[in-house]
């Protein structure tokens, strides 16, 4: 197979684009996470019910989240993406704002707010992976979506910071003032997207595929997905890979806080270094696919090993992570949470380049489609827990081994894909 051909500089600017809209896309979510345990203080004065208030605000943003994604596909598919990006970023920017001024006690406004911030943010990964597909070559997606996606823990590692520099760790002041500082960033954003994306790039970035019967495959519409094996498997995939990362994502603070009780700015350190680690897991993941790819691997091949060296590490290093007591061996217990991190990251690259192979001028639906069903999923496991008390001191250790199975139904699922799929 010969090597991938060279891609043009603007191609890639564009990508580090996303990278940056998915970066503040992260900081605005991760922003209630990281201050949870100020925030939730303000919100809730009963500790024992801040689990459940904090599983409220968790399933209102995702499910607003996971129902716009397939709007999100569908609109981005048939109308302008630069637009509709610069649109969501505006809104999903805005909502951080609004969280900012949401007065002590008002539950309900706040989740209003995430309501809201799930409806912008959850065009970026359709947009994103729509982009992709128009602007990067099919053999260097994977590194393409590995950029951009590595994004998501850049923010998730910017942030804790943030929360050092603008928090009082004993007081919680200052928490409304960096929702506000992060969600007026997205207007630098808009800015670059705008300025980086005119002229002859836009009528690229925003070109949808015809449906030309000279091409195969191209006239599909998108209601035949759901006949295909292909997007069965690319749906059973990003449901395993969102599941198992943004249950870490959600509960991992709650962990540190609750059952290793460790202090505030020992906290936010961990975060950052999980989010380092998840980062490098997306770059690596997307960089193997690629250099296997170099070394004559199919494409599909290549996805597939990858997916699977993901799910067997992510295991592997799981057991000790959960299961390890917190006292001399704290450092070996973190640094293992670390390895999930980026294992758990590195399967998102793999997924997305399935998304962009199912129906190639339906990606953005595609991805939709499967970033809803995964979040309607995620909302519903994190509603269970909440009601149901699962989580807590002594708890989290059983939580983390069954969530840590997850990935494996990923990697066996990706070696049902096609063989006849059509390369495009």
């Amino acid at each position: 197979m010969p090597a991938p051909s060279p891609v043009a500089t603007w191609r890639w600017s564009v990508v580090w684009l996303l990278f940056l809209a998915t970066m503040l896309n992260y900081m605005d979510r991760q922003a209630l996470n990281n201050t949870q345990r100020h925030l939730l203080a303000e919100f809730e004065p009963d500790p024992a019910r801040r689990n459940a208030v904090y599983a409220d605000i968790q399933f209102a943003f995702g499910v607003s989240f996971a129902l716009f994604q397939i709007v999100a596909g569908l609109l981005i598919d048939r109308f302008s993406l630069r637009w509709l990006y610069l649109g969501a970023i505006v809104v999903w920017s805005g909502a951080g704002v609004l969280t900012g001024m949401v007065p002590a006690g008002a539950v309900g406004a706040l989740i209003a707010c995430r309501v809201m911030l799930g409806v912008g943010e959850a065009f970026n990964w359709p947009c994103a992976v729509a982009c992709v597909r128009r602007v990067i070559p099919r053999e260097s997606r994977g590194l393409a979506n590995g950029i951009f996606h590595s994004g998501a823990s850049i923010g998730a590692v910017a942030t804790p910071f943030l929360v050092l520099l603008a928090v009082n760790r004993e007081t919680g002041e200052g928490w409304r003032g960096l929702f506000v500082v992060v969600g007026a960033v997205g207007a630098v954003w808009a800015a670059l997207w705008m300025a980086t994306t005119r002229g002859d790039r836009a009528a690229v970035i925003d070109h949808v595929e015809p449906a030309d019967p000279a091409v195969p495959g191209s006239s599909t519409p998108f209601t035949a997905a759901f006949g295909m094996r292909a997007f069965w498997v690319c749906l059973a995939t990003g449901v395993c890979v969102n599941l198992c990362w943004h249950f870490y994502n959600q509960w991992f603070p709650r962990y540190l806080t609750e059952d290793l009780r460790v202090a505030a700015d020992t906290e936010l350190y961990i975060l950052a270094g999980f989010y380092v680690a998840a980062d490098l897991g997306s770059l690596v993941s997307g960089w193997t696919t690629r250099r296997l790819v170099r070394a004559g691997h199919t494409v599909e091949r290549s996805r597939q090993l990858v997916m699977t060296g993901v799910a067997v590490v992510l295991l592997a290093a799981t057991v000790p992570a959960a299961l390890l007591p917190a006292g001399a061996l704290f450092g070996l217990k973190v640094g293992m949470f670390f390895v999930v991190a980026a294992a758990a990251m590195g399967g998102f690259a793999i997924f997305f380049s399935l998304a962009q192979d199912v129906i190639p001028r339906h990606t953005a639906t595609i991805l939709g489609v499967c970033g809803c069903m995964s979040w309607l999923v995620i909302s519903g496991v994190t509603k269970t827990i909440g009601e149901f008390g699962l989580a807590g001191p002594g708890k989290y250790a059983t939580l983390f081994v069954v969530i840590g199975c997850v990935p494996l139904l990923a990697a066996a699922a990706g070696w049902l894909w096609p063989r006849d799929t059509l390369q495009h």
